[in-house]
């Protein structure tokens, strides 16, 4: 009877911190749902959320990390509308950094890596419905590929004023195994392909391949202009927003409610 009594006891005190969690979470979110950023604030917590490809349905789905069906992915993007979310552009992210713009303190980034037509057929509806703008980032060596977007897709995307094309490298390499000028040429390469495509570009954005990256790549790829990506599943949570290496996270098939505590932890985990 004692044990029972003790395992109540503490299944009783996991409900009531998670029951005041939510409230918390619930509190913060009205609270902040109007207030801004500005570029000298203590801390600034930003999600950027990293998809690969958007699929019909569950059948579709073999790695959970790398497919999201449309029903789910049209759910969390109402989900974040729902509490206040405000979708936005890099180039608003750098004009913010430029202390140009004050940007929303519930604001967040839409990503989607490999340039798959899934994002094409599927998400891209859903932005336009929801007018939410997105950046895709693309493999240029794969762009004649079947389940890759095409450059009229492409085209066609980035005329709506909707997406960001930007890149992902020309054929996916691991970018620790290259040298800086290697890694350099290859990101330049493909933004001549992109300019080529697509006409001259206002900003330049790249994501590396598997996250991997070297530390004189980074400072490198600055030096020639380019706001860069991670994929390590953190917060861009700091005072001093660092352009040069983003953290991005994934929100997988989550609920809108496990994507919150899931921003709420990383918050202050990545403090």
């Amino acid at each position: 009877m004692e044990k029972r009594n003790k395992i109540l006891k503490i299944g009783l005190t996991i409900i009531t911190i998670l029951i005041v969690a939510i409230i918390g979470i619930v509190i913060y979110d009205r609270v902040t749902v109007n207030n801004k950023y500005r570029i000298n604030d203590e801390n600034i917590d930003i999600p950027i959320f990293v998809y690969h490809n958007i699929v019909n349905n569950d059948s579709d789905v073999i790695y959970d990390y790398m497919q999201t069906t449309k029903a789910v992915f049209e759910e969390q993007i109402v989900g974040l509308k729902n509490m206040g979310y405000d979708f936005i552009t890099y180039e608003q992210l750098q004009k913010f950094k430029n202390n140009e713009i004050e940007l929303k303190k519930k604001s967040c980034i839409l990503t989607f890596d490999d340039g798959y037509k899934g994002v094409y057929e599927n998400a891209y509806p859903i932005a336009q419905k929801y007018n939410i703008p997105f950046t895709m980032f693309i493999i240029t060596n794969n762009m004649y590929m079947d389940d890759v977007i095409s450059w009229d897709n492409a085209k066609e995307m980035q005329d709506s004023g909707l997406v960001t094309i930007a890149s992902h490298s020309t054929d996916h390499p691991e970018f620790t195994s290259l040298s800086v000028e290697e890694a350099v040429n290859d990101v330049n390469n493909t933004y001549k392909i992109i300019e080529e495509k697509l006409g001259k570009q206002p900003i330049k954005i790249f994501t590396y391949p598997y996250g991997l990256h070297k530390e004189e790549q980074n400072d490198a790829l600055w030096k020639e202009g380019y706001i860069q990506n991670l994929t390590d599943n953190k917060i861009n949570k700091s005072k001093n927003l660092d352009l040069s290496r983003l953290h991005r996270c994934y929100p997988l098939s989550d609920s809108i409610f496990k994507m919150t505590l899931k921003i709420f932890y990383r918050s202050i985990r990545y403090n």
